[in-house]
């Protein structure tokens, strides 16, 4: 037990927080502080600012390292409270109803993600060919100054990228065609950068992990021809545990 601040990574049943031995931030050990029947992973912090690069891999390694073990209820990054009694009493006391409800419902369960990015050259040549309008303006312009062609290439900005949202939404749709009905559910993540085709998070029963593997590469050889498909997983379920937490505010 802390008499002072301690860093909050997440929340898991008590009966499954015990057998965890983690290193976190700070290079402290990960301990578990129980509520009833449930337990906030937390390590002691001196209190001060946070080196933020350091810090975060070592937040997303803690959770990594205990998702693989039990069904974990990430806490934002950089959550740090009080001392013990506050984790108990604001945190788990607080908020008992909504998670064990959370738990309830992601137990069995984790977070993958399957994210799509374009090959660059060969998005341009499939943009070409599938609009003869893109391919013309193209032509039309090609070898000309720039100030002597500003509108007409405005124009062919506009058509690519409409051409390139409308084969992003395209290839997204195939992706959670072939992967949505092996998940309990998926939420489309923002893409990020204009080379991105989709960035998807699905929430699998971990006994079908291998299974949803397996679709994931019949995604790969679908599409892999025009883009790189990385597979990230298993995660705790970040874009699944809702929680708005009273602690959070602390």
């Amino acid at each position: 037990m802390s008499s002072g601040a301690v860093y909050v990574y997440g929340i898991t049943a008590a009966a499954d927080a015990a057998s965890m031995s983690h290193t976190g931030v700070e290079g402290s050990p990960v301990r578990a502080i129980e509520e009833g029947d449930l337990a906030a992973l937390v390590s002691d912090v001196a209190g001060g600012a946070l080196a933020a690069a350091r810090e975060v891999r070592a937040h997303w390694r803690v959770l990594e390292a205990a998702s693989a073990q039990a069904t974990i209820l990430p806490v934002r990054f950089g959550t740090v409270m009080d001392d013990d009694a506050a984790v108990r009493e604001q945190l788990l006391t607080s908020n008992a109803q909504r998670l064990e409800a959370l738990l309830k419902e992601l137990t069995g369960r984790v977070q993958v993600g399957v994210k799509g990015t374009y090959q660059q050259d060969e998005l341009l040549r499939g943009v070409v060919a599938a609009s003869p309008t893109v391919a013309a303006l193209r032509k039309k312009i090609d070898g000309l100054p720039e100030q002597a062609t500003y509108y007409e290439r405005i124009r062919l900005g506009e058509l690519v990228a409409a051409e390139v949202e409308r084969r992003r939404d395209e290839d997204g749709a195939r992706a959670r065609a072939r992967l949505e009905p092996l998940a309990v559910a998926t939420r489309p993540e923002g893409v990020g950068t204009p080379d991105a085709a989709f960035n998807l998070a699905f929430l699998v029963e971990r006994e079908r992990l291998d299974e949803f593997t397996a679709a994931v590469n019949d995604v790969i050889a679908q599409l892999g021809d025009h883009i790189d498909v990385r597979y990230v997983g298993p995660l705790a379920p970040y874009s699944f545990a809702d929680m708005e937490l009273a602690a959070e505010a602390v």
